[in-house]
């Protein structure tokens, strides 16, 4: 019939193997073919078996991967579904024979022989094999994409691991570099403490001696105005009026100092603007820490991942 013939070579007659197309059109094994072009070498003009058509300089060969893709039973030529394909299973003289299936385009599913012809008439029909092919290279191209969203994001956590040890490795500087710089600026505070103690002690030791060497005078002073007072109360008591007169030019002259210190008009408070210039220091230390420590808590290192990037998505 026709479906024998067109998948049948005319020179060997039996059925297409490695099946190649001459530009006439017609087919014949590739074997075939050759041999026949082989006997024609010697005149240079080369036929086509069938046709007669001839050609000249000899063509060259290419495999027909329509017909080569075509898996037909060897035997009748006709292919089968599960319902139609019953009887290959059932019946001896069909167990051994090789089947062909057809893809439906149109309906996006296998289909055969009897199928394409009931059911599926004007649809976009192809061999399952060619159908495969197209899908195979599809996915293929699926697949290269898949790979290289696979080798992106491989490189992207690369990155990231380099980036984590950068930052913990800037971390672990910026901590050391802070705790020495904190630790040199407490150095410096320690020895100001120290220094204004020492102030504030040298000072006291200086205001103690003075009040203790101005004591020590006027505890002086009062001894001596106490013996005056017992030789003026013995004069007072004498008797004797010539001895009065004699010793009084020696006791009415008071040798003593009416200039004494102001003691009560001092006021009773020391170091206050010692205190006062250390409040204020402290003052102005503590709003200078926290204008700068709000700039020290925003400097965040900054490290931005779009989400949408680590979606996970890819083209199927």
């Amino acid at each position: 019939g026709h479906n024998e013939n067109k998948f049948t070579c005319s020179i060997c007659l039996d059925l297409l193997k490695e099946p190649v197309t001459i530009p006439c059109g017609h087919s014949y094994c590739m074997s075939c073919i050759e041999s026949h072009w082989n006997v024609e070498d010697f005149r240079m003009i080369y036929s086509c078996p069938e046709c007669r058509h001839t050609f000249q300089p000899r063509p060259a060969l290419r495999k027909n991967t329509v017909l080569a893709a075509i898996k037909s039973c060897l035997q009748c030529l006709v292919s089968y579904c599960e319902l139609h394909l019953q009887p290959h299973y059932e019946s001896p003289t069909f167990q051994k024979h090789k089947l062909v299936e057809i893809f439906c385009r149109s309906d996006q599913e296998l289909i055969c022989y009897h199928c394409s012809v009931e059911n599926h008439q004007g649809h976009n029909t192809i061999s399952a094999v060619m159908e495969r092919t197209s899908k195979q290279e599809e996915l293929r191209l699926n697949r290269k994409l898949i790979q290289e969203s696979i080798q992106n994001r491989e490189a992207e956590i690369k990155m990231l691991k380099i980036e984590v040890e950068a930052i913990n490795t800037s971390a672990d500087g910026a901590d050391r570099d802070s705790q020495t710089a904190f630790n040199h600026f407490l150095q410096l505070l320690k020895i100001r403490i120290s220094e204004v103690q020492q102030t504030i002690r040298s000072s006291q030791q200086t205001e103690v001696s003075r009040a203790e060497k101005v004591q020590k005078m006027l505890q002086q002073e009062i001894t001596d105005l106490r013996k005056k007072d017992l030789e003026m109360e013995k004069l007072l008591n004498t008797e004797d009026n010539n001895q009065f007169l004699l010793n009084f030019p020696l006791l009415s002259s008071i040798n003593t100092s009416t200039d004494l210190p102001n003691i009560k008009s001092r006021p009773l408070t020391y170091f206050e603007r010692l205190t006062a210039a250390v409040f204020e220091v402290t003052q102005k230390f503590h709003d200078v820490l926290k204008q700068e420590w709000t700039k020290i808590s925003q400097s965040e290192v900054d490290i931005s991942l779009d989400p949408n990037h680590w979606s996970g998505t890819t083209d199927s």
